[in-house]
Formats: structure tokens, sequence, C-alpha cells
């Protein structure tokens, strides 16, 4: 089952962490189903999320629409994403 992991950081993990939860339903309704939000042990604003997927296809389009766009921006995503995938 391919695995999809996101890098990012953050302004405030507190203010960040509300508006992701509310996205719920967008990341299911794209097919992904998260493993885990984890923080770096350093910098608690700097974040790395997974998720696992049945579609690659799916999973890439949400990823680059422009709705997630303005979403992670409301949040307080302060970097661009690092995105891979693996097997």
């Amino acid at each position: 089952m391919p695995t999809l992991f996101l890098k990012h950081k953050v302004k405030s993990y507190d203010s960040w962490r509300p508006a992701y939860d509310r996205h719920l339903v967008a990341r299911a309704q794209a097919g992904l189903r998260e493993v885990g939000v984890f923080r770096d042990a350093k910098d608690s604003n700097d974040l790395l999320i997974v998720w696992t997927t049945d579609n690659l296809v799916q999973a890439k389009s949400f990823l680059n629409s422009l709705e997630l766009k303005s979403k992670m921006k409301e949040a307080g995503v302060v970097s661009e994403p690092e995105v891979w995938f693996a097997e």
C-alpha cells in the first residue's frame, strides 16, 4: 500500500492543528488514511504527516489542489511542503 509523507513548518502547531482536524473529511474523500502527525523533537512547529492511500492519482490530485494550498496558508503553513511517496 502506498504511503505518503508530507513535511512542512507551521507558524504555530497549536493554531495549525484545529485547522488540520477540520479538513479530515476532505482528506478522507481523497482516499488518505492518517498514520500520524509527528513533531520534530527540537522544533515542535516542524511537522511530518504520514498517510496511506489506495489511489495515488487521487492523492496527488488532492495535494496539488488550489483548495488545499489555500487551507494550508490559512492554517499557518510557512514553508513549501516536501512530499514523497513510498511503498
